[in-house]
């Protein structure tokens, strides 16, 4: 029989054959009659699917569930949770989320770009959002759904040349602050993401096992770019962490939250010491932007400086072109003149 009941279960349960497949799902229903038309609704379903080839449909409401499920635990999915809650809230403004996802066009992204920039958000916020939008259709696309015909997502041109970095007074300056604080995590933050020019998340999962003080190492995992990178450790560095590993023995984070897992944030105190230190315009990134900017203006090339960063590709790195033309302008007068 199509439908059946099991022994723990109340609901009908229906089995269905097509070409040597057998699926079997739950109705959901203890009604005979609701569960029949559950199992002709499926039938159909699953003949167009696997006889005629036909796709599965999802709706984008669902395709954004799933692809958040499949981030949840990760520290990359507590970090998306605002881009996926932007998302939902952004699109339904030009495309009903209860609507397909093989029925959205360019049409409505390029409607939306419209009205975030009437909303006056940067283009960068806007390629984010886009950016997540791309996950969930390669979410669905992996996993057999019907995509939307050549879709084509708006390219948006961010310039990444203006960057801000922190001059050596403003170094100093920061530093001395910070080591006024009660909390030495503070200090020991901001001195190990100037000496490594990782990405805060980065630093902030970092954990012993990824930390040889003996050689004076530690790797990093770069999860934007999924790789690792080994760092040499800078003196100051590297005495901070040898305290550090006295202090926190039993503990497997190196800069644990009070609650002993991963940080998610900088630290407010450390937020407040940027603008105590006169710091315009300056966020935590953008210490890894300067130390970026110290190395290319001492010589180091930009590609040595992209297998630093943990960038993909020297590309990414461009942005500090304009501080290797000036050192290797520099060098070559040095070399003219003798």
């Amino acid at each position: 029989m199509a439908i059946y009941k099991r022994k723990n279960s109340s609901n009908y349960y229906c089995e269905i054959t097509i070409n040597g497949k057998t699926v079997i799902r739950s109705t959901k229903t203890t009604k005979k009659s609701d569960a029949l038309r559950f199992e002709a609704q499926l039938r159909e379903q699953l003949y167009r699917q696997v006889v005629l080839g036909e796709q599965q449909t999802i709706t984008l409401e669902q395709a954004i569930a799933d692809y958040a499920k499949t981030k949840a635990g990760s520290v990359n999915g507590r970090n998306l949770k605002t881009q996926i809650t932007t998302l939902r809230t952004q699109l339904n403004r030009v495309y009903s989320l209860k609507n397909g996802l093989h029925g959205l066009n360019g049409g409505h992204l390029n409607r939306l770009v419209a009205l975030r920039r009437q909303d006056d958000v940067s283009d960068g916020t806007i390629r984010l959002m886009f950016t997540t939008l791309k996950g969930v259709i390669n979410f669905t696309k992996s996993a057999g759904y019907l995509q939307p015909t050549n879709l084509v997502i708006p390219r948006l041109k961010v310039s990444n040349q203006r960057t801000r970095t922190l001059s050596d007074s403003e170094e100093q300056r920061l530093l001395a602050i910070l080591q006024t604080h009660k909390n030495p995590d503070d200090y020991d933050l901001v001195v190990l993401l100037l000496d490594t020019a990782a990405r805060l998340n980065e630093i902030q999962q970092l954990t012993w096992d990824s930390v040889d003080l003996a050689a004076g190492e530690l790797r990093v995992w770069r999860t934007k770019t999924q790789t690792e990178s080994l760092l040499k450790l800078t003196d100051r560095s590297l005495a901070i962490l040898q305290r550090r590993a006295e202090i926190n023995q039993g503990l497997s984070l190196v800069f644990p939250s009070k609650s002993g897992g991963i940080r998610r944030t900088t630290p407010k105190t450390i937020q407040k010491a940027y603008k105590q230190a006169g710091l315009d315009d300056f966020c935590t990134h953008s210490i890894r932007h300067s130390t970026a900017s110290k190395l290319v203006k001492n010589g180091m090339s930009l590609f040595a400086v992209s297998k630093i960063l943990g960038h993909s590709s020297i590309s990414m790195s461009q942005r500090y072109s304009h501080l290797e033309q000036a050192t290797v302008a520099e060098q070559a007068m040095k070399i003219l003149n003798n």
